[in-house]
């Protein structure tokens, strides 16, 4: 029986996936005309181009009308009505019966062919694990927003169970796709992503972004590996007028006949969100008994180097509030402030680190 050409036919995309369209070939014969003993199996001639082309349509979501089954599982695990072990599960038998199913070798090693796939696979399920995580941090973190936000302003918000449920979520499908490599008789490695460049596929500390109009000029944090604790979050804002209309006397200095000068001194160090020299930031923190610790602090800018202050310079947790201060504390020390467009005017100092592409 000899193979399909896959030169002679047409993709065709279903809602099972984009195949070869070979039906104006399908012929019906009577069911007693056949011997199946006589079948062997057919090699498949799929190129890697074509392959890549089908599991790309599969990554993509390229289904009309319907949801992607990995969004579909990810927001289902975010939103906690599946376990760590479900979502693994779950990934599992996506990868085997979208990416597999309909390949000859389904039993034996991996082809290379096979590998590359799989790390595909991997490498979107893992980007959308990260970017449902930090959808969801922002959204919430615009709740804390004080007016409108404009091209003057920039702002960050952290919540650190977003941090462990996209850890959690890419344990899961790491396991995953390791079991799925081990039962075909191949190893399956996470890919270096750090050493690629590609810092949305890292962790939930990389893929970040707060600023919407300057997506690259997120630097509040200093080192991503470092974890953060738990029930920890994190706002900072800072103001400014997008129609630079406002103008504000700093000081008004009256001199009398006898060159006595009065000057009376109207700034203040409270946050407003149409100054571009002003800013607040908070940190809030729930122990174990569900009581909430919380600071917060406003600040000045001059427009100088001075501008960029690490959060633990600002904030500190004290050990007399919450046995984890100390632990409290050292994440502070991972996360700076500044204005916006300051690593535009100032070199990036060695402690700042630029991880967004």
């Amino acid at each position: 029986m000899n193979g399909i050409s896959t030169s002679n036919y047409p993709f065709v995309k279903t809602d099972y996936g984009t195949f070869l369209d070979a039906s104006k070939d399908i012929k019906k014969v009577p069911k007693d005309t056949v011997n199946v003993d006589s079948f062997v199996s057919v090699k498949s001639t799929y190129t890697s181009t074509e392959l890549g082309e089908v599991a790309r349509s599969y990554l993509e979501g390229d289904r009309t009308g319907q949801t992607n089954p990995m969004d579909d599982c990810i927001n289902r695990f975010l939103d906690g009505t599946i376990s760590e072990q479900e979502l693994q599960s779950e990934y599992e038998s996506l990868l085997k019966d979208r990416l597999f199913g309909s390949m000859e070798n389904t039993s034996g090693p991996l082809t290379d062919m096979q590998k590359e796939i799989a790390t595909d696979f991997y490498n979107t399920f893992r980007q959308k694990i990260l970017s449902a995580a930090v959808e969801r941090n922002n959204a919430e973190g615009e709740q804390y927003i004080t007016g409108d936000m404009n091209v003057q302003r920039n702002w960050s918000y952290y919540n650190s169970d977003y941090y462990y449920a996209s850890e959690a979520a890419i344990s899961a499908i790491t396991a995953g796709a390791e079991n799925v490599a081990q039962e075909h008789g191949s190893t399956f490695e996470v890919p270096d992503y750090l050493a690629q460049g590609r810092t949305n596929l890292y962790n939930f500390n990389t893929a970040l972004s707060g600023d919407p109009f300057v997506v690259s000029d997120y630097h509040y944090i200093i080192d991503p590996d470092v974890a953060p604790p738990e029930n920890f979050k994190w706002f900072y804002e800072k103001g400014g007028d997008a129609y630079n209309t406002t103008i504000k006397f700093s000081s008004f200095t009256v001199e009398d006949q006898d060159g006595n000068k009065t000057v009376t001194d109207y700034t203040t160090d409270e946050f407003d969100p149409k100054d571009p020299l002003k800013a607040q930031t908070w940190v809030s923190y729930t122990d174990e008994d569900g009581v909430e610790h919380r600071l917060s602090t406003d600040l000045v800018f001059n427009n100088s180097k001075e501008d960029l202050s690490q959060l633990s310079d600002l904030l500190s947790f004290s050990s007399k509030d919450t046995k984890q201060a100390s632990l409290l504390n050292n994440f502070l020390s991972n996360l700076q402030v500044y204005p916006k467009r300051y690593f535009e005017r100032f070199p990036i100092s060695p402690r700042s680190m630029d991880f967004k592409i």
